[in-house]
């Protein structure tokens, strides 16, 4: 299996409960890299900014519940949130392809076609596909405890989907997360195609 790495960053997307930060961690210690998890950045940003600036990602600092906006309306804020990430994102893109600072960049707040904005070999982007429902409620409850979340795996299901059809129509790769123990073979062999 080639081994060398191909690229300087590195995104790794897909929706919540699909193993992407178990595979990005796999591929970081693969290719010894750090990752950068897009969490700790919209954390970082709901912090330092306001709604008027960023309504998506202070969406839910109103009265609003998660539950009561339904499937749809998650997987709209969901985007939303991923559009709001975009010129943060690329700044730190551009500074790591500056500096030659590899990075994998990992989570759930990447716009697919942003992905491909950059006129650049050295970034590339991999999203991963779960879509049984029962393995995401599984994964949710293997990572955090407590009681199987159906209505949080339905709203995953939902916006991964939305995810792979913007990905297929676009050409962006797009492996599914199982079977687990060839997912690092098959993005790092994807990785070379």
């Amino acid at each position: 299996m080639e081994i060398n790495r191909n690229w300087t960053v590195l995104f790794i997307g897909g929706s919540s409960g699909t193993g992407k930060s178990s595979i990005a961690y796999e591929i970081a210690r693969f290719y010894g890299v750090n990752v950068l998890e897009v969490d700790d950045i919209h954390l970082t940003v709901e912090t330092v900014t306001t709604k008027e600036n960023f309504p998506a990602i202070h969406y839910w600092n109103t009265s609003i519940n998660w539950k009561d906006i339904g499937i749809d309306g998650n997987v709209k804020w969901l985007i939303d949130v991923s559009k709001e990430m975009i010129p943060v994102l690329k700044a730190l893109v551009n500074r790591h392809l500056e500096e030659k600072l590899p990075i994998i960049i990992e989570g759930d707040f990447i716009y697919p076609e942003f992905t491909i904005s950059f006129d650049n070999p050295e970034v590339k982007s991999i999203f991963i596909n779960e879509a049984d429902i029962n393995q995401i409620m599984q994964n949710f409850l293997s990572r955090e405890g407590g009681d199987l979340q159906q209505y949080r795996a339905e709203i995953s299901i939902a916006y991964g989907k939305w995810i792979t059809d913007t990905c297929k129509r676009n050409n962006i790769r797009v492996i599914e997360a199982r079977p687990w123990d060839t997912a690092l073979a098959r993005v790092i062999e994807s990785l070379h195609q």
